[in-house]
């Protein structure tokens, strides 16, 4: 591992607060890097090792205490952000199966307050592990992601996660299900979800707009009698008009598919 003499320090804040002067990059050459943006310069990297080195996913957690990166081969490692020296690793794969031996990682996503990370890898599953015991929370089932660099993603409250597929879907789940309703279900698979025939290609990213009320003003949406979700192409000039009408929760969903469209669905709950 190499460090640049004299940035350690400055480095090391990153673990303990948001610092927008730093970001992580993973490539294809094996190598983990924490960018100096301000001295336009790398601070710190390191280098995966094994046979397979390629980087594809890459991102901080624990607010900022480490960085996560996911490999080709479906492997999670975990380094110290004040050194960014290696510090533990999750094998992401099955225990039986075709999918016992780890796929591509296409996504890291922290769940703040928890301790735990959503990880999506080829083998069309997402899992949400917990850092405390580097054990499986959750594992959800029902997308397609073979061989895209789809990834999952959690909406502005982190009740829901959402992806994309290759089967032209966008797929919604609970991230948490009250188990107690169901007698015949494992607790650590999720096989419940929604979906919505969202594209005529494969959709290539899903996510909930982190600040929906933005977007749809509480007290500003105009009232639509026969349905509740509307859908925008990115081409479309037509704006949400105003009205009366009152919501208690709102959920705005923007996906992208392989030709380029883009589309915004808009889920109201009325009271």
């Amino acid at each position: 591992m190499k460090q640049d003499k004299g940035l350690a320090t400055m480095a090391g804040m990153l673990g303990r607060v948001k610092d927008d002067r730093y970001f992580l990059s993973g490539s294809l050459d094996g190598k983990l890097r924490l960018w100096n943006i301000p001295d336009k310069k790398v601070a710190l990297w390191n280098e995966v090792d094994g046979q397979t080195r390629l980087i594809t996913a890459a991102n901080f957690c624990q607010n900022g205490k480490y960085a996560v990166i996911g490999t080709y081969d479906g492997r999670c490692i975990f380094y110290d952000t004040e050194r960014l020296k290696y510090h533990t690793q999750i094998h992401v794969r099955s225990t039986r199966g075709r999918n016992k031996v780890g796929r591509k990682i296409t996504g890291i996503e922290p769940l703040p307050g928890e301790n735990k990370i959503l990880v999506t890898s080829n083998d069309s599953r997402i899992r949400l592990y917990d850092l405390r015991d580097l054990s499986l929370s959750m594992k959800y089932k029902g997308y397609v992601n073979s061989s895209s660099q789809i990834k999952a993603s959690f909406s502005h409250d982190y009740s829901f996660i959402v992806s994309g597929s290759e089967d032209n879907y966008v797929y919604i789940w609970s991230t948490y299900h009250d188990l107690s309703k169901f007698t015949s279900v494992r607790r650590d698979r999720n096989d419940f979800w929604e979906g919505i025939k969202a594209h005529n290609a494969v959709v290539t990213s899903a996510i909930f707009a982190p600040h929906p009320d933005l977007i749809v003003p509480q007290e500003t949406l105009a009232e639509k009698p026969e349905a509740d979700r509307k859908s925008l192409d990115s081409t479309d000039s037509e704006t949400i008009p105003s009205g009366a009408l009152k919501t208690d929760h709102t959920e705005v969903l923007l996906s992208a598919d392989f030709t380029g469209a883009i589309k915004v669905f808009i889920n109201v709950k009325k009271y």
